[in-house]
């Protein structure tokens, strides 16, 4: 599927280049061009994208699905080595906090690392 995209944005790449190579000729014809060319532009970029899920949606009806042989998992024979998952461990159920040593730095108050800008300037960023 990402070589369809890939294939229709290049086409329309370059489709957008001789649009912009003809463009010019459309001031003889009192027409504005800068509109021109955005309007044709756009139907060029709407017929690309129905390009897209037409393709897209032909490629989809195209695919074969193999389905793949479940080989018996080794570590399932085993009930020794199960191990159960309870929902109500501690662990689980209290979120660790981090506590900040330092007190938080504001935007506009000077560096803590002593260059003398503004921390949104040095650090901050």
């Amino acid at each position: 599927m990402l070589q369809v995209l890939d294939g229709l944005w290049k086409d329309h790449l370059l489709g957008m280049d001789h649009l912009k190579e003809g463009i010019g000729l459309r001031g003889y014809a009192q027409k504005n061009p800068l509109t021109e060319y955005k309007k044709e532009g756009f139907d060029l970029f709407g017929a690309m994208m129905a390009r897209i899920k037409e393709e897209t949606t032909e490629y989809l009806f195209k695919i074969q699905i193999n389905q793949e042989i479940e080989m018996p998992d080794e570590r399932g024979s085993k009930p020794s080595q199960v191990v159960e998952h309870r929902g109500d461990s501690e662990v689980s159920a209290k979120p660790v906090t981090v506590r900040r040593e330092e007190e938080k730095v504001g935007r506009n108050e000077p560096c803590p690392c002593g260059s003398g800008k503004k921390y949104k300037k040095c650090h901050g960023r």
